[in-house]
This record gives structure tokens, C-alpha cells and sequence, in this order.
């Protein structure tokens, strides 16, 4: 990988840490298309993951997507073979349903366990493109890419910040409160002792 794009990877995967909480190994969730271009192109996997998101990762599937894998045959068994390796992620769907639609209901509308989604469908990166907090990769000519963060991941981080400058409402009680200094009431004032003459 190119020095400057893997700078530019570092500080991205530093923003998904620092505003929305991503953790190593970072979870990936990998699409059927993925494992049959990845073996197309000889690409070892978890190696250019683990080098895109520069940390550890943690691959998953889910049941839907190895049913795609599964529809294609002997042809792509390599495919399946390594779909296999991978941590199987339950998606609770009773019958296969199409890839993008299953990822798309385990990412959720707020990306609440922290998913990286590597997926090759187009209408699905468009679709985790108004989530906030969703990094997606893809393969281009046999190489791995870290899209840039979307407008609604930029905003999200923007509100964070706010909310971090804010104090909470506990931080709020322990606030003293500014009271009125009470002013001593003072009477009529006697005369200057200076003016007064003295008594012959």
C-alpha cells in the first residue's frame, strides 16, 4: 500500500475510534460477492483487512450470504471454503434472504456493535451511506479500498463534539451556583468629624 493512502486509512480508522467508540479486532461484516472476487483476484483477505483498517480484524458472515455461496455450485467452492473460516454472525432470518437486505438489517439504522461492511454491491454501499458510523470497503482492480466517511458519519461526528464541550447534567449539579452578596445595610451617616469646630 501507498504511503500517503495509508496515512490517509490511519487517520480515517482514528476517527471511527475516537468519535464513535470502534474497537480492535475490528468486526467485519463480508458480503458473497467479496470471497468470490477476493479468490478470483489470489487476494489473501484477512491480510489486506487487517492492512486497509491497519489493526486486527475479526471477519464474520452471515447464514444469508453463505446461502448465496452455497447457490453457486462446485464452481465457487474455494469461495465457500473461505467463507468458512470466518466467525458466523447470526442474523435471525428463518429463510435465506438476498446478502445486501440481510447486512443491511444486522447493521441496524445506528451501527450499534461497531460493523465494518466489506461488500461489492453498490446499492448497498449507497444504502450504509446515510448511516452514520459505518466504514465500508470494497475491492477496485484488485485492490482493497476504505472509502472516504459519508456526510451523515461527518455530521454525526461533528454533534459528538458538541455534546463532549457540553457539560452533563450531573456535571451541571455540582456546579456551584453564584449567590448574591447580601450588601450591609448602612444608616444615616454622621457628620464629618473633620468639619465639625471644635468648642472654645
Amino acid at each position: 500500500m501507498r504511503q500517503k493512502r495509508a496515512k490517509t486509512y490511519r487517520k480515517l480508522m482514528h476517527l471511527y475510534s475516537m468519535s464513535f467508540g470502534f474497537r480492535q479486532p475490528y468486526q467485519i461484516l463480508v458480503d458473497s460477492e467479496m470471497c468470490q472476487i477476493a479468490m478470483d483476484a489470489k487476494l489473501d483477505l484477512i491480510k489486506q483487512f487487517s492492512t486497509v483498517l491497519q489493526g486486527n480484524v475479526k471477519p464474520m458472515i452471515t447464514q444469508c450470504c453463505m446461502h448465496e455461496l452455497y447457490l453457486q455450485g462446485k464452481v465457487r467452492q474455494a469461495a465457500v471454503d473461505l467463507a468458512k473460516t470466518f466467525e458466523r454472525r447470526k442474523c435471525n432470518h428463518r429463510e435465506a434472504i438476498p446478502g445486501d437486505e440481510c447486512l443491511s438489517s444486522v447493521v441496524g439504522d445506528t451501527n450499534k456493535h461497531r460493523y465494518v461492511v466489506a461488500t461489492q454491491s453498490q446499492s448497498l454501499r449507497n444504502g450504509l451511506r446515510i448511516i452514520p458510523a459505518v466504514p465500508v470497503v470494497h475491492i477496485n482492480r484488485a485492490v482493497m479500498v476504505l472509502e472516504p466517511p459519508s456526510e451523515a458519519t461527518l455530521k454525526a461526528k461533528e454533534l459528538n463534539e458538541e455534546q463532549s464541550l457540553r457539560p452533563s447534567a450531573p456535571e451541571l449539579a455540582t456546579v456551584p451556583r453564584d449567590t448574591p452578596v447580601s450588601k450591609k445595610r448602612k444608616g444615616p451617616k454622621g457628620p464629618n468629624p473633620l468639619s465639625i469646630k471644635k468648642k472654645k
